[in-house]
């Protein structure tokens, strides 16, 4: 069961203010999300044990840094890695010291050089006749509310997380023949934006589906 988005509402008062902020962290904390910066300590205990391994030290100039994260990028290539576990590393070097922005110019030519030439692998987007096999399915097993997340995150293009994250509540609907507006809160982009965000679902046979869910469930069913 996914955990409900936290929803930040600043207080009128200093206080009030002072309280909410001390529930949320500094702001150096909130800078990367928790998955994120879990990702990043991998990366960077991933290549400094690759310098023990190789005998090898981090210079003390930022400048000649750059050399030696190339280097380490051409390993990272020749051993076969995703490119996402470039990426990761390189982003983790400069959360970790933002100072270095600019100082790494040869490490992100190699990583857009990468880009260019991997070969992708990308799996193929999910058809309308694969979704209701996958929905008759789902009920076949009685996996009622399986199904209709299926059907509400097909065609609401919803992320899994935001899925798994949605409640009763999030979903609003004035009928089983209108659109039905879902309340996604502060979703990916929208933490870069600073503002809560939404869809609509429109599918007739769904809405109907929807509506009928929505009358018999609790406000914080999932």
């Amino acid at each position: 069961m996914g955990k409900k988005a936290t929803k930040i509402t600043e207080g009128r008062t200093k206080e009030d203010r002072k309280k909410v902020r001390k529930n949320l962290g500094t702001l150096k904390s909130l800078t990367v999300q928790p998955q994120t910066k879990a990702r990043y300590q991998q990366g960077l205990d991933r290549f400094f044990s690759y310098l023990r391994r190789e005998g090898l030290t981090l210079p003390k100039r930022r400048d000649d840094l750059d050399g030696l994260v190339g280097d380490y990028l051409e390993h990272l290539w020749s051993e076969g890695e995703g490119r996402a576990t470039a990426n990761n590393f390189l982003a983790a070097l400069q959360d970790f010291d933002p100072k270095l922005k600019g100082h790494l110019q040869i490490s992100w030519r190699l990583m857009k050089t990468w880009t260019t030439n991997e070969i992708p692998n990308r799996a193929p987007p999910l058809t309308e006749s694969i979704l209701k096999a996958m929905v008759g399915w789902a009920i076949f097993h009685q996996h009622f509310s399986f199904a209709l997340s299926l059907l509400v995150g097909f065609y609401t293009l919803m992320r899994t997380g935001e899925l798994l994250q949605l409640q009763a509540w999030n979903i609003h609907m004035s009928s089983s023949s209108q659109p039905a507006v879902i309340s996604l809160g502060l979703t990916k982009s929208g933490k870069r934006q600073g503002a809560a965000e939404s869809v609509t679902l429109t599918e007739k046979s769904v809405l109907k589906i929807l509506w009928v869910w929505k009358q018999q469930a609790s406000p914080h069913s999932f």
